[in-house]
């Protein structure tokens, strides 16, 4: 799907349970996105991460059926869960997605026209990070991905995720974290592709 179709598709609608719970948070996003970026490369990359956090979290809590989720179809939303928390695995997921393009960083880097500092602030600014995010990066996200690699990075953020929305005694065992870090894993080819392509338009090509 394009990045301008899936915008023109989940933000037609200013109502539903989708918008008030995660898509609001997405438009913001990318309207943060969209004044930051100096180039439509930054764009692209920008709006690209937050649809894809979007359509895993939207996925998981079952308000809109947009990847595959694999064994965590089993997973369970606790009652009474609200915007805030919904924000909070919403960046829980960028912050994985941002270790991970960690793994090509000086192609995103070039591509982007950036320093990794520059990089690294306006990711925060887009995202809208406050000190809770920064510590679940720092101190969970890293270490886990710096001891264990992937499978340690999507155990870390299935965890939170799971403990944030959904009932906490749902098991998360191998099967689960294997669909999580197949989601993870095609967010970060996508990004990939988007490296490989020439300068153009968001609009342009598709995103997955």
């Amino acid at each position: 799907m394009s990045i301008l179709t899936f915008l023109h598709e989940s933000f037609a609608s200013t109502k539903g349970p989708y918008n008030r719970c995660v898509g609001r948070h997405t438009q913001r996003f990318c309207a943060n996105a969209a004044r930051r970026a100096k180039t439509q490369e930054q764009k692209r990359i920008w709006f690209s991460s937050a649809i894809s956090a979007d359509e895993v979290i939207a996925t998981l809590a079952g308000l809109e059926k947009r990847r595959s989720l694999g064994a965590l179809a089993e997973w369970q939303l606790r009652l009474g869960v609200d915007s805030n928390s919904y924000l909070k695995a919403l960046r829980t997921y960028l912050s994985g997605l941002l270790l991970l393009y960690g793994t090509c960083k000086e192609e995103l880097l070039k591509k982007l026209e950036l320093t990794e500092l520059e990089f690294m602030q306006t990711w925060q600014s887009v995202f809208e990070y406050d000190a809770g995010d920064k510590a679940v990066f720092d101190d969970d996200l890293l270490p886990a991905f710096r001891d264990g690699g992937i499978d340690g990075l999507a155990s870390a953020v299935g965890e939170l995720i799971r403990d944030t929305l959904f009932l906490p005694d749902i098991p998360f065992g191998k099967e689960a974290r294997t669909s999580l870090q197949d989601l993870m894993i095609s967010d970060l080819a996508a990004l990939k592709r988007h490296l490989k392509k020439r300068k153009e338009y968001p609009a342009k090509g598709n995103r997955k």
